[in-house]
């Protein structure tokens, strides 16, 4: 089932409801705060169709808490659980909601999280970061219990998003990892990964599990980033956020390949 988030009515204040939760840093850009309304948005519309009282819930690579505080926003029943590699987005998240546990961890070896005990995991902007793939499909369904959802963002192949992040500084990917390593590793291509369709299906299938897709849900096609966005953040002035819904759509059409789409995946069981 594929949603347009577009086509749907955007509550305008879901930005809001996260920002206001303590978050240390309020974006300025226009686009990316359209950008980040748009991913809430979706994220919300997904929370309120799988969380449900009393569900176990864990947000991987959490940063500084927003998925969880839109989670506890969606459905304050939820047990929230969060992992994330970075000591200081931890503080922060652990500060915007109190009652979650949150751990410090590497989302290729998560062995300390309890096998099978969670209802719903999700994951935003993460999975770009790490190369190994199959590891990180079979720590994702290792953790939910049987019948449990799996909400995975990911970024496609070639998309508006993979050409821009190709000239950005690469990633923290592991603790140990300083800003000289991450800017010597810039000048690689493969920094992140991106990879296809058919190749995350050949992930999942070499998995220790058995599933089934769900939903495959697009949140954005356009990205931009650098140079375009500050020059799309002046013509924001004149033409709203119209401006980068009418890029999205005009992406869409001559580039139809997304910069950020959900897979809805439910769990059955251990092959």
């Amino acid at each position: 089932m594929d949603i347009d988030p577009l086509r749907t009515k955007r509550n305008n204040n879901v930005l809001e409801i996260v920002l206001a939760k303590g978050k240390s840093n309020v974006p300025g850009s226009p686009f990316i705060r359209w950008h980040l309304k748009t991913k809430f948005e979706l994220i919300k519309q997904l929370y309120h169709r799988y969380l449900y009282p009393g569900c176990r819930f864990i947000d991987i690579a959490c940063g500084d808490g927003d998925g969880l505080v839109l989670a506890r926003h969606c459905q304050p029943e939820c047990e929230l659980w969060g992992v994330d590699i970075d000591d200081d987005s931890l503080n922060i998240a652990k500060s915007r909601v109190p009652e979650a546990k949150v751990f410090k961890g590497d989302m290729l070896n998560m062995e300390f999280l309890p096998e099978g005990h969670f209802d719903v995991l999700h994951e935003f902007a993460a999975s770009f970061l790490v190369r190994d793939w199959k590891t990180l499909v079979n720590q994702y369904l290792r953790l939910v219990r049987d019948g449990g959802i799996i909400l995975w963002e990911l970024p496609e192949k070639w998309s508006a998003a993979h050409l821009m992040y190709l000239f950005t500084i690469a990633p923290k990917i592991t603790e140990n990892d300083t800003k000289i390593k991450r800017i010597l590793r810039s000048f690689i291509p493969s920094k992140y990964v991106y990879l296809s369709n058919p190749e995350v299906d050949v992930c999942l299938k070499a998995s220790d599990y058995a599933f089934e897709m769900i939903e495959h849900v697009p949140i954005w096609y356009f990205y931009c980033h650098g140079i375009p966005r500050i020059f799309l953040d002046y013509l924001h002035r004149f033409f709203g956020d119209r401006l980068f819904e009418t890029l999205d759509r005009f992406n869409r059409l001559v580039w139809p390949r997304y910069s950020g789409y959900y897979l809805v995946i439910r769990k059955k069981h251990k092959k």
